[in-house]
C-alpha cells in the first residue's frame, strides 16, 4: 500500500514536470518584410528568438513578391532556431500564435500557412493576431503596465493614436488620413538621395535621417506642419515630400543648379525633416491627452506607450516623452529591437490571449482562419475628437 502510494505520487510529480515543459507560446510574424519567431512560456518570461530581416532599402522599399519569396525560404529555419533557443521542441508547445493581419497579403499568407501547418502535424491550437495590437501590448512584457493606457504606434505602415482599454479593447482618437510617418522618413530619403552616401546603402530611410539630422540645424530645412487648422487628433505626412520639393525649387531660384547638396546640407534638409515630422506627431499626441483628460478617459497621471518602427528614433522618443512630462504622464518605450516588427511581439499577445482565454481556434478549425490586409485595431471614435474642439497652447521642442 505504501509502495502503491508513493509511485502514484511520483507519477503525478512526473506529469506535472511534463505539463510545464509543455507551457510555451510559439509566435511567427510575416506581416512585411522581417520574418520573426519567439518563444514565451507561460510565466511570461522570453526564452527564444530568431528574426531574418529583409534588405529592402537597395530595392527602394518592400517589394510584397519579393517579400513573401523571401519569407517562404526563411521562415521554418527562423522557427527552429527560436525552438533551439528556447529548448524545445514543437510537441513541448501549448498554442501557436501567428499575425493574420494587417499586413502584405503575400507576407501574411506564408506565415498563417505555416502556422495552420504546425497546428494541424502536431494537434496545437492557433491564436490568430492583430498586428497592430501586438505593437501595443509589447511593452507589458518588460513593464508593469495597467490598462487603460494611451498608444501612439507608428511605423512604416500605421499611425495611430488611441487607449488600450484591455488586450483586446481598442478605441481610435486619430489616425493617419493618407501616409506613415516611416513612409514620409522613407520617401524623403530617397528623394534626397542619401542612400548614396558612404555606409547608408542598407539602412532604412528613417535610419538614414536620424543619423544624417544629428549633425543638422533643424530650423534651417524646416518643412510645413500639417492640419494644423483642424482641431483633431488626426494625422498626415503625405505633404512632407512636397514640402521638401518646395524648398528645393528655392534653392534652385537662389543659384544652386545642379542641387548636389553637401553632407552638411543634407544633415540639415534631414533634421529639418525630422523635426517637422516630430513636431506633427508632438501636436496630436498633446490633444490627445488633453482630450481623453476631458473626457475623464484616463487616470490623472497617465501612461503613453508609444512603439513601431519609428518608435526606435531617439530624437522623436525624446520629444514625446516630453509632452507627457509636462502632463505629469509616463512615457514607457519598447527597446528598439522590439519597437519594429518581430515574433516577440505576436508571441507575448498569444500569451496575454491565452491566459484570457480569447481568440483561441481549434486544430480542426484553423483552416479557416484568413489573412485580412486591413483591419481596424478598435472603434474609431475621431470624430468626437473633433466635436470637442479642443484648442491647445503647443509645447516647445
Amino acid at each position: 500500500m505504501l509502495r502503491n502510494s508513493f509511485t502514484a505520487r511520483n507519477l503525478l510529480r512526473l506529469e506535472q514536470q511534463i505539463k510545464l515543459r509543455r507551457n510555451v507560446i510559439l509566435g511567427i510574424e510575416t506581416s512585411c518584410d522581417d520574418t520573426g519567431a519567439a518563444v514565451i512560456d507561460l510565466q511570461g518570461k522570453l526564452i527564444g528568438e530568431a528574426i531574418s530581416t529583409q534588405k529592402s532599402a537597395r530595392f527602394g522599399g518592400v517589394i510584397p513578391t519579393v517579400a513573401m519569396f523571401l519569407h517562404k525560404d526563411k521562415i521554418e529555419h527562423v522557427v527552429t532556431e527560436a525552438l533551439n533557443q528556447a529548448n524545445k521542441s514543437l510537441e513541448e508547445v501549448t498554442a501557436i500564435a501567428v499575425t493574420n493581419r494587417p499586413g502584405l497579403k503575400g507576407p501574411l499568407i506564408i506565415g498563417t500557412d505555416y502556422a495552420k501547418y504546425l497546428c494541424k502535424k502536431y494537434n496545437k491550437p492557433m491564436i490568430p493576431v492583430h498586428h497592430m495590437i501586438a505593437h501595443a501590448l509589447t511593452v507589458r512584457l518588460e513593464n508593469e503596465v495597467k490598462f487603460p493606457f494611451m498608444i501612439l504606434l507608428i511605423s512604416g505602415g500605421h499611425c495611430l493614436l488611441g487607449l488600450a482599454k484591455d488586450v483586446d479593447d481598442f478605441v481610435i482618437l486619430g489616425s493617419s488620413i493618407n501616409d506613415s510617418p516611416g513612409e514620409a522618413l522613407d520617401k524623403i530619403a530617397r528623394y534626397l538621395g542619401v542612400h548614396n552616401l558612404p555606409g547608408m546603402r542598407d539602412l532604412s530611410g528613417g535610419q538614414v535621417i536620424e543619423i544624417l539630422a544629428k549633425n543638422g540645424d533643424p530650423h534651417a530645412k524646416k518643412l510645413g506642419i500639417p492640419l494644423r487648422d483642424e482641431r483633431s487628433c488626426r494625422f498626415s505626412f503625405a505633404g512632407f515630400k512636397g514640402h521638401l520639393h518646395l524648398n528645393l525649387e528655392r534653392e534652385k531660384r537662389e543659384g544652386k543648379e545642379n542641387l548636389n547638396f553637401t553632407r552638411e546640407e543634407l544633415s540639415d534638409f534631414c533634421a529639418g525633416a525630422q523635426y517637422s515630422i516630430t513636431k506633427h506627431l508632438c501636436e496630436r499626441l498633446q490633444r490627445g491627452i488633453e482630450y481623453s483628460i476631458t473626457m475623464n478617459l484616463m487616470p490623472d497621471k497617465g501612461t503613453l506607450v508609444v512603439s513601431g518602427g519609428v518608435a526606435s528614433n531617439q530624437y522623436i522618443r525624446s520629444n514625446l516623452s516630453k509632452i507627457c512630462e509636462h502632463y505629469g504622464w509616463n512615457a514607457l518605450f519598447p527597446r528598439p529591437k522590439l519597437c519594429t516588427d518581430n515574433g516577440v511581439m505576436i508571441g507575448w499577445t498569444g500569451y496575454e490571449l491565452w491566459k484570457r482565454g480569447k481568440d483561441i481556434i481549434q486544430p480542426d478549425q484553423v483552416f479557416d482562419v484568413d489573412v485580412i490586409t486591413r483591419c481596424p485595431i478598435g472603434e474609431d471614435i475621431s470624430q468626437d475628437v473633433i466635436d470637442a474642439n479642443i484648442k491647445c497652447k503647443w509645447i516647445k521642442l
